[in-house]
């Protein structure tokens, strides 16, 4: 069953139908993007396929909301100033090349989407940046495959170079490489000026022998020209002279003075044709003088230019071997004092490690002393203190010192010479060695009579010494031969 509405609600639905749809056709309109020449559309989101982004240049699109969004690239060039210094060149020397770049972001539908991918959200001077990065790496590498005389002279190739490497180089994040212009280039050791003032004297030397040939020339002209005016001169003159001759002689033909007159017009006519030579040599020789002086002046400005090209050069030469030679010096004196200071240093800490060791082998020493020492006389007062009295003490300590007071008897005799030793043995010669010994030993001062003589009273563990009234009675050995052999040992 329809349910039967109000006139009212009818209209107010309608309204909102309208509204919907105005909202709706608003909201289409919004999303309709149309793309400026001198910008790029780039619109991103679900875009179709394997691509990441679309890119517009000119035209317009639907953009879906939701799904989809966009920005805008600008296209316009930008401007990048690049004071490239110390450059390195093909000869190991260092240049500077300053130059102005224009670049913009490239429309080339195959670089577009570089420029997408690389570039979209940057600001101007982040592109900028990046741009300079890649150029003077670019110029860097170019500049290192020439030499000073191609960078200096052959700027179409230097900049050729440069605009194919940077172009290569840039399209890969979406841009493109508009003009290229260098400036002035330069470098730090004075090559470059070199060169240009070698050029200008070559220039001069040029121009002036230029002026020397022209002047020779003249020269030349005008000795021809007026040799040229002599004979001509001479010629007339000549034929004037011999127009004379024939009028006098048709005037005094009928004449009977025809002969002397004669005479006397060919003596003229003689002395004129000898003056005209004359006179043409004389014209001769000057302009033959004036071609060996100009000859002469050419050969004095070929030598003049020769010997300032040459004092030129030598000068130049010599300035650049002294400053190699001055920095050789000042490298091989840094080299040295900075080994000087190395090895003074090591000598220095291997001293010091030397001392160290010393001091800590000595303190170890003196360590080992003084606790040996102090464990000799502990023990020694341990053992002290397990006699009675202080008597037995010392006669302990006296008893400790014998064996120093034998070596002293020792080494009183050992220094002297002995060749023999004759043993007498009495009559019991035959008892060898054993019998020798006994005798040593009862013709020694005993031990006890050697501590009582030094007023000293031996202890008890070392023996007692038997009286005199406790003495056996001597055994009578028998009587000794009358002349006894020596026994020689």
């Amino acid at each position: 069953m329809i349910p039967n509405f109000s006139p009212d609600i009818n209209i107010v639905l309608s309204v909102c139908a309208v509204i919907f749809a105005f909202i709706l056709l608003a909201s289409i309109i919004k999303r309709f993007r149309m793309c400026p020449p001198n910008k790029i559309l780039v619109v991103f989101g679900k875009v179709g396929g394997a691509q990441a982004s679309r890119c517009y240049n000119g035209g317009s699109t639907f953009v879906m909301p939701i799904f989809q969004n966009y920005e805008y690239l600008d296209l316009s060039p930008m401007t990048i100033d690049i004071s490239l210094g110390n450059a390195l060149s093909s000869q190991n020397i260092r240049v500077n090349v300053p130059a102005t770049f224009t670049v913009g972001i490239s429309n080339d539908p195959e670089i577009m989407g570089n420029a997408a991918t690389r570039l979209l959200g940057k600001s101007t001077m982040e592109i900028q940046n990046l741009a300079r990065e890649i150029i003077t790496g670019q110029m860097r590498v170019v500049i290192a495959s020439m030499t000073i005389e191609q960078i200096n002279a052959d700027r179409e190739r230097l900049i050729g170079g440069i605009t194919q490497g940077v172009d290569v180089e840039l399209r890969k994040v979406g841009v493109h490489l508009i003009n290229c212009n260098i400036t002035d280039i330069t470098d730090a050791s004075g090559y470059i000026d070199a060169l240009g003032k070698e050029a200008a004297a070559k220039a001069i030397n040029d121009a002036n022998v230029k002026v020397a040939l022209e002047t020779q020339h003249g020269a030349i002209g005008q000795a021809e020209a007026e040799r040229e005016q002599a004979i001509r001169v001479a010629e007339a003159e000549a034929a004037a002279a011999i127009g004379r001759n024939k009028a006098q002689q048709a005037i005094f033909a009928s004449q009977a003075e025809l002969a002397e007159r004669k005479a006397e017009a060919d003596k003229r006519a003689e002395i004129a044709s000898k003056t005209a030579k004359a006179q043409a040599d004389q014209a001769a020789y000057n302009a033959e003088k004036i071609t060996q002086d100009a000859r002469l002046a050419r050969d004095e400005a070929f030598a003049r230019a020769d010997k300032v090209a040459q004092a030129n050069a030598e000068k130049e030469k010599v300035r650049v071997d002294a400053e190699a030679r001055a920095q050789a010096v000042r490298i091989d004196a840094e080299g040295r004092a900075n080994a000087v200071r190395a090895q003074a240093q090591g000598d220095a800490d291997a001293t010091i490690a030397r001392a160290r060791a010393d001091a800590e082998a000595i303190r170890v020493k003196l360590t080992a002393e003084a606790d040996g020492k102090k464990a000799l006389l502990d023990a020694q007062a341990e053992g002290l203190a397990k006699f009675a009295n202080a008597d037995a003490a010392v006669q302990i300590l006296v008893a400790q010192q014998i064996p120093e007071l034998a070596r002293t008897q020792a080494d009183a005799i050992k220094s002297l010479k002995i060749d023999k030793v004759v043993v007498m043995g009495g009559s019991n010669a035959s008892a060898g060695a054993g019998a020798f010994v006994q005798d040593l030993f009862r013709n020694v001062m005993p031990l006890h009579e050697t501590a009582e003589a030094a007023g000293i009273t031996l202890p008890g563990i070392l023996g007692t010494m038997k009286s005199d009234k406790d003495a056996p009675a001597p055994v009578a050995t028998p009587a000794a031969p009358t002349n006894p052999a020596p026994k020689q040992k």
